[in-house]
Protein backbone atom coordinates (compact mmCIF):
# COMPACT_ATOMS: atom_id res chain seq x y z
CA UNK A 1 0.00 0.00 0.00
CA UNK A 2 1.49 3.41 -1.44
CA UNK A 3 1.76 6.01 1.64
CA UNK A 4 -1.04 8.05 0.37
CA UNK A 5 -3.25 4.90 0.58
CA UNK A 6 -1.97 4.72 4.25
CA UNK A 7 -2.56 8.44 5.36
CA UNK A 8 -6.32 8.25 3.49
CA UNK A 9 -7.16 5.21 5.61
CA UNK A 10 -7.04 6.90 8.62
CA UNK A 11 -9.86 8.78 9.60
CA UNK A 12 -9.52 12.70 9.25
CA UNK A 13 -10.25 13.29 13.37
CA UNK A 14 -7.12 11.07 14.26
CA UNK A 15 -4.77 12.82 11.68
CA UNK A 16 -1.78 14.65 13.71
CA UNK A 17 -0.20 17.14 11.22
CA UNK A 18 -2.33 19.99 12.34
CA UNK A 19 -1.59 19.45 15.62
CA UNK A 20 1.80 18.84 15.27
CA UNK A 21 2.21 22.28 13.32
CA UNK A 22 0.44 23.55 16.77
CA UNK A 23 2.33 22.13 19.04
CA UNK A 24 5.70 22.58 17.21
CA UNK A 25 4.54 26.35 17.02
CA UNK A 26 4.03 26.73 20.70
CA UNK A 27 7.02 24.83 21.81
CA UNK A 28 9.43 26.11 22.51
CA UNK A 29 9.36 29.13 20.39
CA UNK A 30 5.82 31.03 21.34
CA UNK A 31 6.28 29.65 25.04
CA UNK A 32 9.34 31.26 25.42
CA UNK A 33 8.25 34.45 23.84
CA UNK A 34 5.35 34.36 26.35
CA UNK A 35 7.70 34.54 29.32
CA UNK A 36 10.03 37.22 27.74
CA UNK A 37 6.60 39.29 27.30
CA UNK A 38 6.16 38.61 30.64
CA UNK A 39 9.11 39.46 31.99
CA UNK A 40 9.23 42.61 30.04
CA UNK A 41 6.04 43.96 31.06
CA UNK A 42 6.82 43.14 35.16
CA UNK A 43 10.06 44.59 35.27
CA UNK A 44 8.97 48.11 34.49
CA UNK A 45 5.16 47.50 36.81
CA UNK A 46 6.28 44.60 39.05
CA UNK A 47 2.21 43.32 39.24
CA UNK A 48 3.42 39.97 39.87
CA UNK A 49 5.74 38.50 42.59
CA UNK A 50 9.17 37.56 41.38
CA UNK A 51 8.59 33.87 42.46
CA UNK A 52 5.56 34.15 40.33
CA UNK A 53 7.28 34.35 37.39
CA UNK A 54 9.80 32.16 37.96
CA UNK A 55 6.71 29.61 38.15
CA UNK A 56 5.46 30.22 35.10
CA UNK A 57 9.10 30.01 33.54
CA UNK A 58 9.43 26.46 35.05
CA UNK A 59 6.10 25.34 33.51
CA UNK A 60 7.06 26.50 29.99
CA UNK A 61 10.17 24.49 30.88
CA UNK A 62 8.28 21.61 31.57
CA UNK A 63 6.13 21.91 28.80
CA UNK A 64 8.50 22.44 26.18
CA UNK A 65 10.20 19.16 27.36
CA UNK A 66 6.95 17.29 27.56
CA UNK A 67 6.43 18.90 24.36
CA UNK A 68 9.56 17.09 22.80
CA UNK A 69 8.90 13.84 24.25
CA UNK A 70 5.55 13.40 23.14
CA UNK A 71 6.28 14.40 19.32
CA UNK A 72 9.24 11.59 19.73
CA UNK A 73 7.74 9.23 20.81
CA UNK A 74 5.26 9.98 18.24
CA UNK A 75 7.41 9.72 15.53
CA UNK A 76 8.94 6.58 17.03
CA UNK A 77 5.69 4.92 17.46
CA UNK A 78 6.48 4.09 21.55
CA UNK A 79 3.13 3.93 22.50
CA UNK A 80 4.22 3.79 26.37
CA UNK A 81 5.96 6.80 26.22
CA UNK A 82 3.49 8.62 24.55
CA UNK A 83 0.83 8.05 27.11
CA UNK A 84 2.83 9.02 29.53
CA UNK A 85 3.49 12.33 27.90
CA UNK A 86 -0.52 13.05 27.22
CA UNK A 87 -0.44 12.10 31.12
CA UNK A 88 2.30 14.59 32.03
CA UNK A 89 0.27 16.96 29.79
CA UNK A 90 -2.96 16.28 31.52
CA UNK A 91 -1.45 17.05 35.00
CA UNK A 92 0.19 20.18 33.76
CA UNK A 93 -3.03 21.39 32.58
CA UNK A 94 -4.34 21.17 35.68
CA UNK A 95 -1.23 22.43 37.75
CA UNK A 96 -0.90 25.57 35.51
CA UNK A 97 -4.97 26.46 35.81
CA UNK A 98 -5.17 25.41 39.45
CA UNK A 99 -1.85 28.62 39.94
CA UNK A 100 -3.04 30.92 37.59
CA UNK A 101 -6.44 31.07 39.32
CA UNK A 102 -5.09 32.66 42.21
CA UNK A 103 -2.02 33.94 43.70
CA UNK A 104 -2.87 31.81 47.16
CA UNK A 105 -3.02 28.46 44.94
CA UNK A 106 0.16 29.51 43.32
CA UNK A 107 1.88 30.29 47.04
CA UNK A 108 0.54 26.95 47.89
CA UNK A 109 1.97 24.85 45.05
CA UNK A 110 5.49 26.52 45.48
CA UNK A 111 5.36 25.67 49.15
CA UNK A 112 4.98 21.95 48.14
CA UNK A 113 7.97 21.84 46.52
CA UNK A 114 9.29 21.26 50.08
CA UNK A 115 7.07 19.24 50.98
CA UNK A 116 7.96 16.76 47.83
CA UNK A 117 11.61 17.23 49.08
CA UNK A 118 10.85 16.30 52.93
CA UNK A 119 8.94 13.31 51.11
CA UNK A 120 11.49 11.91 49.40
CA UNK A 121 14.16 11.89 51.83
CA UNK A 122 11.54 10.30 54.13
CA UNK A 123 10.56 7.47 51.68
CA UNK A 124 14.41 6.26 52.14
CA UNK A 125 13.42 4.73 56.15
CA UNK A 126 11.22 2.39 54.40
CA UNK A 127 14.09 1.20 52.17
CA UNK A 128 15.99 -1.60 53.88
CA UNK A 129 19.37 0.53 55.19
CA UNK A 130 21.76 -0.51 57.82
CA UNK A 131 21.41 1.55 61.01
CA UNK A 132 23.50 4.40 60.80
CA UNK A 133 22.06 5.65 57.25
CA UNK A 134 18.70 5.46 59.14
CA UNK A 135 20.04 8.30 61.85
CA UNK A 136 21.66 9.92 59.29
CA UNK A 137 18.18 10.26 57.38
CA UNK A 138 16.29 11.27 60.69
CA UNK A 139 19.29 14.07 61.36
CA UNK A 140 18.56 15.24 57.71
CA UNK A 141 14.70 15.53 58.30
CA UNK A 142 14.51 16.66 61.49
CA UNK A 143 16.45 19.46 59.88
CA UNK A 144 14.77 20.40 57.30
CA UNK A 145 11.75 20.49 59.86
CA UNK A 146 13.82 23.36 61.37
CA UNK A 147 14.57 24.85 58.38
CA UNK A 148 11.21 24.96 56.49
CA UNK A 149 8.48 25.18 59.56
CA UNK A 150 6.92 28.41 60.67
CA UNK A 151 4.10 29.31 62.52
CA UNK A 152 1.55 28.74 59.13
CA UNK A 153 3.43 26.08 57.32
CA UNK A 154 4.86 22.52 58.14
CA UNK A 155 6.90 20.80 55.75
CA UNK A 156 5.29 17.52 57.80
CA UNK A 157 1.72 18.32 56.15
CA UNK A 158 0.57 16.15 53.23
CA UNK A 159 1.35 18.39 50.05
CA UNK A 160 -1.52 19.36 47.77
CA UNK A 161 -2.89 16.26 45.30
CA UNK A 162 -3.02 16.65 41.65
CA UNK A 163 -6.50 15.24 42.42
CA UNK A 164 -7.91 17.68 44.56
CA UNK A 165 -6.47 20.78 42.69
CA UNK A 166 -8.49 19.16 39.69
CA UNK A 167 -11.64 18.91 41.94
CA UNK A 168 -11.35 22.52 42.64
CA UNK A 169 -11.36 23.42 39.19
CA UNK A 170 -14.40 21.46 38.79
CA UNK A 171 -12.00 18.94 36.73
CA UNK A 172 -12.02 15.89 38.76
CA UNK A 173 -13.57 13.66 36.27
CA UNK A 174 -11.66 14.56 33.09
CA UNK A 175 -8.62 14.25 35.28
CA UNK A 176 -9.53 10.48 36.73
CA UNK A 177 -10.77 9.23 33.99
CA UNK A 178 -7.84 10.35 31.46
CA UNK A 179 -5.33 9.94 34.32
CA UNK A 180 -6.24 6.15 34.76
CA UNK A 181 -6.76 5.73 30.59
CA UNK A 182 -3.23 7.27 30.04
CA UNK A 183 -1.52 5.07 33.70
CA UNK A 184 -2.75 1.78 31.66
CA UNK A 185 -1.05 1.94 28.97
CA UNK A 186 1.88 3.52 30.12
CA UNK A 187 2.90 1.08 33.23
CA UNK A 188 3.71 -2.29 32.86
CA UNK A 189 -0.18 -3.28 33.76
CA UNK A 190 -1.38 -6.75 33.22
CA UNK A 191 -2.57 -5.60 29.61
CA UNK A 192 0.23 -4.22 28.36
CA UNK A 193 2.62 -7.29 29.84
CA UNK A 194 -0.18 -10.05 28.42
CA UNK A 195 -0.90 -8.24 25.23
CA UNK A 196 2.44 -8.21 23.08
CA UNK A 197 1.32 -10.27 20.71
CA UNK A 198 -2.15 -8.17 19.67
CA UNK A 199 -1.98 -5.23 17.63
CA UNK A 200 -3.58 -3.20 20.64
CA UNK A 201 -1.90 0.09 19.72
CA UNK A 202 -2.39 0.54 15.61
CA UNK A 203 -1.52 4.17 14.26
CA UNK A 204 -4.56 5.42 14.75
CA UNK A 205 -5.16 4.59 18.38
CA UNK A 206 -1.50 6.73 18.89
CA UNK A 207 -2.18 9.69 16.86
CA UNK A 208 -5.28 9.55 19.23
CA UNK A 209 -3.16 9.57 22.18
CA UNK A 210 -1.22 11.62 20.53
CA UNK A 211 -4.00 14.31 19.70
CA UNK A 212 -5.40 14.41 23.51
CA UNK A 213 -1.86 15.08 24.98
CA UNK A 214 -1.37 18.21 22.45
CA UNK A 215 -5.01 19.65 23.46
CA UNK A 216 -3.76 19.46 27.26
CA UNK A 217 -0.63 21.40 25.76
CA UNK A 218 -2.43 24.02 24.29
CA UNK A 219 -5.12 24.26 27.09
CA UNK A 220 -2.36 25.05 28.87
CA UNK A 221 -0.92 27.78 26.65
CA UNK A 222 -4.46 29.05 26.92
CA UNK A 223 -4.16 29.34 30.11
CA UNK A 224 -1.05 30.74 30.31
CA UNK A 225 -2.20 33.39 27.72
CA UNK A 226 -5.18 34.86 29.88
CA UNK A 227 -2.95 34.93 32.47
CA UNK A 228 -0.85 37.22 30.80
CA UNK A 229 -3.41 39.51 29.63
CA UNK A 230 -5.35 39.60 33.07
CA UNK A 231 -2.08 41.47 34.63
CA UNK A 232 -1.35 43.17 31.26
CA UNK A 233 -3.78 44.02 29.14
CA UNK A 234 -2.55 44.69 25.25
CA UNK A 235 -4.49 44.49 22.08
CA UNK A 236 -1.75 44.13 19.91
CA UNK A 237 -0.64 41.19 22.62
CA UNK A 238 -0.47 38.66 19.32
CA UNK A 239 1.40 40.95 16.95
CA UNK A 240 4.12 41.37 19.53
CA UNK A 241 5.39 38.00 19.87
CA UNK A 242 8.98 37.67 18.76
CA UNK A 243 8.41 34.14 17.03
CA UNK A 244 8.76 33.35 13.26
CA UNK A 245 4.85 32.04 13.03
CA UNK A 246 3.22 33.44 16.09
CA UNK A 247 -0.18 34.20 14.11
CA UNK A 248 -1.31 30.60 13.45
CA UNK A 249 -0.65 29.37 17.03
CA UNK A 250 -2.68 32.68 18.19
CA UNK A 251 -5.45 31.37 15.91
CA UNK A 252 -5.86 28.01 16.82
CA UNK A 253 -5.43 28.44 20.56
CA UNK A 254 -8.22 31.17 20.64
CA UNK A 255 -10.42 28.98 18.03
CA UNK A 256 -9.89 26.14 20.35
CA UNK A 257 -11.35 28.32 23.45
CA UNK A 258 -14.41 29.22 21.63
Amino acid sequence: MKKSERLAAIPPNVRTKRYRNVLSDAFPETSLALVRFLKRKNRRSQRIPQWRVTQVQNFVIALNATAFELERARHEGRTATLAWSARNFLELSIWIEYCCASEENAKRFRQDTSRDLYGMIAAAKGVDINPELHKKVDALLQRFERIFNTNSFKVTDEFKKVGKAAAELSREREFFSQNKFFSKMAHPTAFIVNSKSTKRFDRRFQAAVFIAGAGHALKSMATLIDFFLAHFPDPNFKQTWNTPRPLSLSVDLWDEKK
